[in-house]
């Protein structure tokens, strides 16, 4: 049987697949944006703050696998509880005692690191306001087309939340930093999640456009941890995040949850604090939203029904390669001992 057909049959039958799978139901409303982002921060210290590390790398963890790639997640740990002296097993964070998921993993990459994670600094990585040397991974490249997932986890009160037991930043310094990304057109839509104690009173400030906000406490409420490890003699995770990645764990990249079905997971008799949503600034309904649009990442795909020949396309990038005309590099060693700062003697 000829080649070409049996490719062409090939082809076909995989892009009725693809365009299955990537069809929109009628019940979601479409997005606008272009591409995901997540920047995602564990703002504590110190040893018996283990499950602030394994919350946020358990979002980490699920993120990545629904399809936003490093180059696109900003991750900033306080602390390195997988080499901490105290972990009985180095190179490993897990979230649950039964050792399920070690979420600290074999491709963690931390962009910001101990006391990197300070305030100036995330206020820097959210409004763009960075030196000029600072390099590429820790940079928030979005535009205008970006959706934005922001997960912040530490120790906070009524309208603040601590970085490193040391400084704090507080509700309106978040909200006014938000505004400051509208203004310059760093985003399409953000999903801003807190677990912290008092975590609403973090987005009562926020007067920008296109959020969507949930936090795992009202004002007046503890976030509680969920269980300890007795190897470890510390809890292990917090209670709200337990429960998000409960639920992130039966997501996959083609689900059609909706993000008002991941609001709803971790209700009072779960969490034992009041998970608070704020919807007043997001202007498409939750329930018609679909979880991938923050959880997940867009790719761009061509869907074609006409033959390729995958054979020619190796010959095509030869021919250009030889066609194309190698001018030499000049290159030589900067002097040692520049003339003008050497001293002649007569």
């Amino acid at each position: 049987m000829n080649f070409h057909y049996v490719y062409f049959i090939f082809t076909f039958l995989v892009t009725i697949n693809i365009s299955n799978a990537i069809e929109i139901p009628e019940k979601f409303q479409k997005s606008n944006h272009t591409n995901n982002w997540a920047v995602l921060v564990d703002t504590s210290r110190f040893w018996f703050n283990y499950r602030h590390v394994a919350n946020v790398l358990s979002i980490y963890r699920s993120v990545k696998r629904l399809g936003i790639p490093d180059s696109q997640i900003i991750l900033m740990i306080s602390d390195d509880m997988a080499c901490n002296p105290r972990n009985p097993r180095p190179a490993t964070i897990f979230n649950n005692a039964h050792e399920q998921i070690n979420v600290y993993g074999d491709d963690v990459e931390v962009d910001y690191r101990g006391y990197e994670v300070s305030v100036e600094n995330f206020v820097r990585l959210l409004t763009g306001r960075v030196p000029p040397d600072t390099p590429r991974s820790k940079r928030l490249l979005t535009d205008e087309g970006s959706n934005i997932l922001i997960y912040l986890t530490g120790h906070g009160g009524d309208g603040f939340l601590k970085f490193q037991d040391s400084e704090e930043i507080t509700s309106q310094e978040l909200a006014d930093a938000l505004e400051q990304m509208w203004q310059k057109r760093r985003y399409n839509e953000i999903f801003f999640i807190i677990d912290t104690c008092q975590a609403s009173s973090m987005y009562e400030k926020f007067y920008s456009p296109n959020i969507l906000a949930t936090a795992s406490s009202l004002v007046g409420e503890d976030s509680l941890s969920h269980h300890v490890d007795s190897a470890i003699g510390v809890y292990i995770i917090d209670r709200y995040t337990y429960y998000v990645l409960e639920f992130l764990e039966n997501v996959h990249p083609n689900s059609k949850k909706t993000m008002s079905e991941f609001l709803a997971v971790c209700p009072k008799s779960a969490c034992l604090s009041t998970v608070g949503v704020r919807r007043d600034l997001f202007k498409r309904d939750p329930s018609k939203v679909p979880i991938t649009d923050f959880f997940g990442s867009v790719r761009q795909v061509i869907i074609t029904t006409d033959p390729i020949d995958i054979q020619e396309i190796p010959r095509r990038k030869k021919n250009m390669s030889m066609n194309k005309t190698k001018v030499p590099e000049k290159r030589e060693y900067p002097p040692q001992f520049p003339m003008h700062l050497v001293k002649t003697t007569v």
